[in-house]
């Protein structure tokens, strides 16, 4: 089984380390998420999924294509310039899984929107963002978020059935300058075994 294991871990990062893979954005106003991101692949990441910011100082256009390449936020080899704090992504890969937005907050806070969440994941990975970029929000919302991620989600790591941060990484096409980095939703059993591959470089 062990032997097993392993071949499929193999297989799927060739599988991702030879993807033609680009992305495309879309920032939402309502939903449960700030964008919806739309992957084309040759590998297992084909697909539309829900999608968050990650880099707040770097920009992202909608509707355009950007090639893209990825890290996953269990990899612990995450470089410095992917997200600023990859030591804090159990705490967002724990919020992920909350769905929070939409729901009812203590102590007569209100509900939770996509504002709150995206300020909650900034506060966490990102040295650099101003709040109003995110859209509507409750500071006093996003501090609960983030206290009960700093306690519940330490060395959090989501089951089969729940979802992963895949980290993209987009790129211009045409001149290769570098995009904002996005984080999407992705249910751990589309890999094999649930055994998520750490990047490209796999």
């Amino acid at each position: 089984m062990k032997a097993l294991l392993i071949f499929l871990f193999l297989i799927s990062g060739a599988v991702y380390a030879n993807a033609t893979r680009t992305m495309s954005v879309e920032h939402l106003l309502t939903g449960e998420s700030f964008f919806k991101v739309t992957v084309k692949d040759d590998g297992l990441l084909d697909g539309v999924y829900p999608g968050w910011c990650a880099d707040w100082n770097t920009r992202i256009e909608d509707d355009t294509i950007y090639n893209s390449k990825f890290y996953s936020s269990l990899s612990s080899n995450i470089p410095g310039d992917v997200v600023d704090h990859p030591e804090h992504l159990d705490e967002v890969n724990w919020i992920i899984n909350q769905s929070f937005v939409g729901k009812a907050a203590p102590s007569g806070l209100g509900i939770y929107t996509i504002g709150d969440v995206q300020l909650a994941i900034w506060s966490l990975i990102d040295d650099e963002f101003d709040p109003a970029s995110a859209g509507e929000h409750s500071m006093a919302r996003v501090n609960v978020l983030i206290a009960r991620a700093e306690v519940e989600g330490s060395n959090y790591e989501p089951g089969c059935r729940q979802l992963v941060g895949i980290i993209l990484i987009p790129s211009n096409p045409t001149d290769g300058s570098t995009s904002q980095n996005t984080i999407i939703l992705v249910p751990r059993y589309h890999f094999p075994k649930c055994i998520v591959p750490e990047s490209d470089e796999d």
